[in-house]
């Protein structure tokens, strides 16, 4: 590495370094890309957003961060890398934000939903100065060689033009994050963006959104169950263990889940996945009365 490539300025005010990757951690690529940063900015503090973002999604990895933005210090600099595209002609970017919040990422469509998020674009580089990438750059391996290093020289203070050439901010590839579509017998379909350890699937909506509030009971149609009623309820201590039920999560999007169970097995639910709610009532029948009616 060139002598450029140790740029540590202004070490002892490093800004945090917020890292999501769908690396998991079964391999040595979240530690070989934190062991690159803390070499270059050894007082930057890394926080480990998740490195189980399903491989390749990137809509659910630009999902993940755009939530993330709402909780991290200001001045954060975001690495994401979801990267199917690595060794292609597909641009290494770090964009800066209205806000001053930098993200480091590939140019696809993954960093522009928490960029907007964060006042929108002020101006994209793309990573062209090799003085600033690990050598030999790996063609499978940039998060290590050019992502990891460009962030942390970033954290300690370098001016982002450093790191290569000016590109239009209009010219970067943008994705379309799921929502809800309304079809015309009053259903409402989502989308799973991602399951959680505990199997429950996080959908692409909100109960406002969706038109329906706490107690309000629902036709489901997901995965292999078939067609079933769920009631959507504030918290899972408002449903018996192993009913199957509505929640909001922690991003206040809708959540299928089973109480003390596992949705994403009993289902067969994925990401990805289309989900189908029709409201039945708004709560105020029990349950009960409305099955004898069906």
């Amino acid at each position: 590495m060139s002598t450029a490539a140790f740029y540590t300025a202004g070490m002892s005010t490093a800004r945090p370094i917020c890292f999501l990757s769908d690396f998991g951690l079964g391999e040595d690529f979240v530690g070989l890309c934190k062991g690159v940063m803390l070499r270059i900015s050894p007082d930057a503090a890394i926080i480990d957003l998740t490195h189980q973002v399903p491989g390749f999604a990137i809509e659910a990895g630009a999902e993940i961060l755009e939530h993330a933005t709402r909780y991290m210090p200001e001045d954060t600099v975001y690495l994401a890398i979801v990267d199917p595209g690595v060794g292609t002609k597909r641009r290494a970017l770090a964009l800066r934000t209205l806000t001053g919040a930098l993200l480091v990422g590939p140019d696809n469509g993954l960093l522009v939903p928490a960029a907007e998020r964060l006042g929108g674009i002020e101006s994209a580089i793309s990573l062209t100065n090799a003085d600033y990438h690990i050598q030999p750059v790996s063609n499978t391996f940039h998060g290590r060689d050019i992502f990891a290093p460009a962030t942390a020289h970033l954290a300690a203070g370098l001016d982002l033009k450093q790191l290569g050439e000016t590109v239009d901010t209009a010219s970067l590839t943008r994705v379309h994050l799921p929502g809800l579509e309304r079809e015309d017998n009053g259903t409402t379909a989502v989308t799973i963006i991602g399951v959680d350890r505990y199997g429950n699937a996080r959908l692409s909506a909100t109960a406002e959104e969706a038109g329906f509030g706490f107690g309000a009971v629902l036709k489901i149609e997901a995965g292999e169950g078939g067609a079933m009623l769920v009631r959507y309820v504030e918290t899972f201590g408002h449903s018996k263990t192993g009913d199957l039920v509505l929640v909001p999560d922690s991003h206040q999007c809708l959540s299928l889940a089973v109480n003390k169970g596992h949705a994403s097995r009993a289902l067969a639910l994925k990401p990805g996945g289309r989900v189908r709610l029709t409201l039945i009532d708004d709560g105020t029948q029990p349950l009960s009365q409305r099955e004898e009616k069906r």
